[in-house]
């Protein structure tokens, strides 16, 4: 079973370097400017992903399950979803940077209805509300706003009907 889940990890990886493989034999001048690409990606990546790699680090060794269970546990109610929100408000970078940060907190017993609001909540940005302000004014900014933040602990809710999650699943 292990070796299974060891050997699907690599199936996306080797069928990428084929394809690079099969375009470098068939169609050399095009590799180049395709590497360049994956360069430019790799370097745009790589900042967010070591911060969450340093989140992870400081996350296991200073949040135990317990501060976990205690903020955005299971049974942690309006609190979890001010905590949840506003940490989703305040969150920068790409969302795909936070996957493998808040895996681990799902790992530490964090409910799924706090990750649906953190995800969902990210679409309010204070730094940004200023240049919305500018662009579209008071009234549609706030009501915008609003709404997201509605529409966050409208999913949020919706996935907490949906219960927990089967035990193949995890």
């Amino acid at each position: 079973m292990q070796l299974s889940k060891q050997l699907k990890s690599w199936i996306f990886p080797v069928c990428a370097a084929v394809v690079y493989l099969l375009v470098w034999v068939t169609m050399p001048d095009r590799l180049i400017p395709a590497l360049k690409v994956i360069k430019i990606i790799a370097l745009q990546m790589a900042f967010p992903l070591l911060m969450a790699l340093v989140m992870m680090f400081l996350l296991n060794l200073y949040i135990s399950a317990a501060h976990i269970t205690r903020f955005m546990g299971q049974k942690a109610g309006m609190k979890g979803m001010v905590f949840s929100s506003l940490a989703g408000i305040i969150s920068m970078g790409p969302v795909f940077a936070w996957f493998p940060f808040l895996k681990t907190l799902k790992d530490k017993n964090m409910a799924d209805v706090y990750l649906a609001n953190f995800l969902s909540s990210r679409a309010v940005k204070p730094v940004l509300i200023p240049i919305l302000i500018a662009y579209f004014g008071w009234r549609f900014s706030l009501i915008f706003t609003i709404l997201c933040l509605a529409g966050a602990w409208g999913v949020s809710f919706v996935v907490a009907l949906s219960g927990k999650r089967p035990e193949s699943l995890k």
